[in-house]
This record gives C-alpha cells, sequence and structure tokens, in this order.
C-alpha cells in the first residue's frame, strides 16, 4: 500500500468485485468486460481508472446509462457526465475515476476492444470480445505517409505560428506532427527489451515512455520549447531516428521544407 495516495491494489480489486457483484444481480445486464489496467491489473496504479464496457439487453441499455445506481458507491459520486452515446467518466469524492461505456448486446459486435478480461458472460462474451480485440489491432504504419504527414504538420504549424494563430500551431506541431513521429519511433527502431507487449492498439502515446525512455525525454523537452524551436527540434530528431530509412526523394522534401521556413 502506498500511504501517501492511499492505492492499493486490494481495494482496486474490491471495487472490480463488487461491480461485478452488482451488475450480477441486475437482471437486463448480461456482460461485464474489464479494460486496460482494469483487465491487467499488474499494471495498476494510483492513477489507474476503471475502464469497463456492460453489456445490456438491447431495450435496457440507455436506463443503465441514465441511472447509475448499480455503481459501488454511488451516494460517494462527484461527477457523472456524458462523453459520447455509449460512454460516460464518473468520478468520486475521493478521486477514483471510471471510464466505461454501457451498449446494447445487438451493438457488441460494433466496438473496438484492446486488452481485456471478462468478468461477466451470459451472452458468449469471452469469444466475441476476442474476435474484436483482433479485428481492433491497428494497421501497420507505412513510413513513407508517416512522414509525409509529419513534414505536412510541420510547414502548417509553423506558418500558422508566423500567422499569430498559435492554439493551432500548437496542435499541428506538439500533437499531430508528433504522433507521425511516434509512427515513424516505432516503424524504425524497436522498444526497450521486454516492453514489446504494451503497446496500445488505440493510441501510440500510451506507455511510450516505458517502450522509449530516451527519446520520450527528448520528445518532451522539445515541446517544452517555443513553437517553432520544437518544430525543428522534432525534425531534426525525426531524421536522427529514421537515418538511412529515408530516400533521396524524402531528403528532397526535408529540404523543400527547410528551404520554404528559411531554415537553411
Amino acid at each position: 500500500m502506498t500511504e501517501a495516495t492511499g492505492f492499493s491494489l486490494e481495494k482496486f480489486l474490491a471495487y472490480s468485485d463488487q461491480l461485478r457483484i452488482n451488475l450480477d444481480a441486475r437482471p437486463e445486464v448480461v456482460g461485464l468486460v474489464f479494460l486496460g489496467s482494469a483487465a491487467d491489473t499488474s499494471r495498476a496504479d494510483q492513477w489507474s481508472d476503471h475502464d469497463f464496457f456492460v453489456i445490456s439487453v438491447d431495450e435496457q441499455a440507455e436506463a443503465l446509462r441514465q441511472n447509475l445506481d448499480w455503481l459501488p458507491n454511488f451516494d460517494l459520486i462527484s461527477i457523472a457526465v456524458r462523453e459520447t452515446d455509449h460512454g460516460l467518466k464518473v468520478v468520486y469524492q475521493d478521486g477514483q475515476v471510471l471510464e466505461f461505456a454501457v451498449f446494447k448486446d445487438s451493438e457488441l459486435d460494433t466496438v473496438s476492444a484492446g486488452e481485456f478480461a471478462v468478468a461477466l458472460d451470459k451472452c458468449n462474451l469471452q469469444q466475441r470480445m476476442q474476435a474484436r480485440a483482433e479485428k481492433s489491432i491497428s494497421k501497420p504504419a507505412n513510413l513513407k505517409n508517416e512522414f509525409e504527414l509529419f513534414l505536412c504538420q510541420l510547414l502548417i504549424g509553423v506558418g500558422r505560428a508566423r500567422r499569430g494563430e498559435q492554439l493551432i500551431a500548437g496542435q499541428h506541431i506538439r500533437s499531430w506532427a508528433i504522433n507521425n513521429l511516434l509512427g515513424l519511433v516505432r516503424l524504425t527502431l524497436p522498444p526497450v527489451e521486454g516492453t514489446e507487449a504494451l503497446a496500445d492498439n488505440f493510441t501510440r502515446y500510451r506507455r511510450f515512455e516505458k517502450q522509449y525512455p530516451a527519446l520520450g525525454a527528448q520528445i518532451e523537452a522539445a515541446q517544452q520549447l517555443p513553437l517553432e524551436a520544437c518544430a525543428r527540434a522534432l525534425l531534426n530528431l525525426a531524421l536522427e531516428v529514421c537515418g538511412e530509412a529515408l530516400s533521396a526523394e524524402h531528403l528532397q522534401q526535408v529540404y523543400v521544407i527547410h528551404h520554404r521556413l528559411g531554415w537553411i
């Protein structure tokens, strides 16, 4: 137990167990699936959320989204906000966070899933979730596309910054370009040995620092720079990472960006 935070794995697991018990008692609920660190509890820590899917008979799903009295410690909820048609975020008074979605049974074949653990199964859920997880595996990135999109985001972002549109420029440089850069890293460099399984199906950002600690620190340092300096640092890092994987055409494209921005 971590005294400073009050976190304990036992408490985390106890919440999961109580949630399963509560939902098992509801005849309209046919399944419960834990996701992320709620599925792989070896990764749970003081900042872990309870991520899960609830599967309901079709006509009762919206009622479960509207009335959350099936959640453990319902009277201690501080925030309960609808995020999507299916999903909600909940925060308890002690800061515990839930991120979950309630699906109709007939909608299950449309969901995306990565790491999961079935806790309640009254609808052949294990087999169906396995099929969804296999279909949700990300398609391999393409170096040509990733690199060219990366260059485009930097060029557009710096242009926006020079125009005075700092907020959208930051999106291009510190978010969208970095997303492409992370794709380039994953394409060209192996992660730290033993961390291969930590990759996330849905976002390149999750657990990147654990797989590529040195590069994660360099990218974070670049993000702290003013926008144009950040863009230049990211481009230099991409050239270093990709190295000989870049063709003569790629290097010509880099020249175009340098020339247009006056970085030569």
